[in-house]
């Protein structure tokens, strides 16, 4: 997944304006009739829901808008050059340099980031009762020049987060219906996933992220580099797997995890949390009831889990309903 690119946009320069005189028969003396330069063109950036990565601006690099055309005899304006709308994602930060001047998070917000140059006047502009025939005009003036670093941090309401095959996509799956990567093997997912949960008149965007290990937030593992798409969810679902017979290392699996989120630069422990163990379906009732003791001591509730016989799954719904806003699509 491409989150993150750096270009560089040029705005179009203006045109220059003409000198001219007028040249008609029986017309003696012409005056100065030369006209305007055009504007350059701008460049916006565009936020869409069209796109998902910044995949597209990643193999272009560099962008030009059109220059201004210069003016013409007759008092003719030079055209404007058109201006460029450079398309991204919804939830594209902008960046010159360190400072962060836009953050594009709707369907159609708009960003100038480079203004075109204005164009140049004509010596029919300069005509004055003293100076009847002008013979220079104004050159157009350059376009704006930016580099611009460019961040994506995927619009979702809901972000779900635990270790390494904790069954993250398979519960996406079941919420959302999203069919991500799902296997057996640890770090199946190598980018953040995104799927909408829809409940009668209702719809929540759920993001999954890489799993985390240990030391995530000093760099370690797959999680750590995906862990800003979190940011701006309104809720997190951790999902801590159970391991049978060894209660002790479902705990530990959860307060490891916990620890890397507070240590996160995005604060993300200081969001609200919803619980669930995962793959409860590989133990029996007293055996659940173990692991989930420690949880019970530490917070009001705990959503067991099993992705394959859809245990505790409505729960679960109903909870992350209750607890962020949500969309209502119909009556």
């Amino acid at each position: 997944m491409i989150d993150r690119v750096s270009i560089v946009v040029q705005s179009g320069n203006g045109g220059a304006g003409a000198v001219s005189f007028r040249r008609e028969k029986f017309v003696p003396k012409g005056g100065p009739d030369g006209g305007d330069g055009g504007k350059g063109g701008d460049v916006y950036l565009v936020a869409t829901r069209q796109l998902q990565t910044l995949m597209d601006l990643s193999t272009q690099r560099q962008y030009q808008a059109p220059h201004g055309q210069p003016g013409g005899k007759k008092k003719c304006y030079g055209t404007d050059g058109t201006s460029l709308m450079i398309r991204v994602p919804c939830g594209t930060m902008v960046l010159k340099g360190d400072e962060l001047i836009a953050d594009l998070t709707h369907e159609g917000d708009t960003l100038c980031v480079a203004k075109g140059g204005k164009g140049g006047q004509g010596n029919a502009r300069f005509a004055t009762s003293v100076n009847q025939a002008p013979r220079y005009a104004q050159p157009g003036l350059p376009g704006e020049s930016a580099s611009l670093r460019l961040e994506l941090r995927l619009i979702a309401n809901v972000g779900l987060v635990g270790v390494p095959n904790a069954g993250k996509s398979s519960l996406l799956n079941r919420l959302t219906h999203a069919n991500p990567k799902v296997a057996d093997y640890p770090f199946t997912t190598l980018f953040p996933n995104l799927g909408v949960l829809r409940w009668y008149n209702q719809e929540v965007v759920i993001a999954d992220i890489p799993g985390l290990i240990e030391g995530a937030a000093n760099g370690a593992g797959l999680g750590a580099t995906f862990l800003r798409h979190v940011d701006r969810t309104q809720l997190l679902v951790h999902v801590v797997p159970i391991s049978p017979g060894d209660p002790d290392e479902t705990w530990q699996t959860y307060t490891m995890l916990s620890a890397e989120l507070a240590h996160s630069p995005y604060r993300l422990n200081q969001k609200p949390m919803l619980v669930a163990l995962s793959k409860v379906d590989l133990i029996d009732d007293d055996e659940l009831a173990v692991h989930m003791a420690p949880f019970l001591r530490e917070m009001t509730t705990v959503f067991p889990l099993s992705n394959m016989t859809l245990k505790g799954l409505e729960p679960l719904i109903q909870a992350i309903l209750e607890r962020k806003p949500h969309v209502v699509v119909g009556d």
